[in-house]
């Protein structure tokens, strides 16, 4: 349990990386769709291997997507790596204040989209 939670560390830093590389103006358009790929892949319910296979789909994710990052930080030019890894490393002890604040808003928004299904269905 204690090397999945290093992986997740891992991935978060790479995440907030690349997050920072799709805003640089520096960084090549094929990239940034590149990364725009990636985070759909990452939210979307299809996958190569589906989630309904026990352990299988989530092994899926936990393999791919940190595969998917590593090609491209190796993919990103180096000044705008250094850079975007820096800026990172700023923002690193404010990730779980955004995280929250995120999950917050998500929180809101999922009652909203509920409270109207409610309204439409009931009223």
């Amino acid at each position: 349990m204690k090397r999945l939670f290093t992986i997740f560390k891992l991935i978060r830093k790479d995440v907030v990386v690349m997050l920072f590389a799709l805003i640089n103006k520096r960084t090549p358009r094929a990239f940034r769709l590149a990364i725009l790929a990636a985070l759909v892949y990452l939210i979307s319910p299809v996958d190569i291997v589906p989630d309904a296979i026990p352990a299988a789909g989530l092994v899926d994710d936990a393999v791919i997507v940190p595969a998917i990052l590593a090609g491209l930080r190796q993919l990103l030019p180096p000044d705008v790596l250094e850079d975007c890894t820096d800026r990172a490393g700023n923002y690193g002890k404010y990730f779980p204040i955004i995280m929250g604040a995120a999950t917050l808003l998500l929180l809101l928004w999922t009652g909203l989209v509920l409270y109207g299904i409610y309204r439409l269905l009931f009223s």
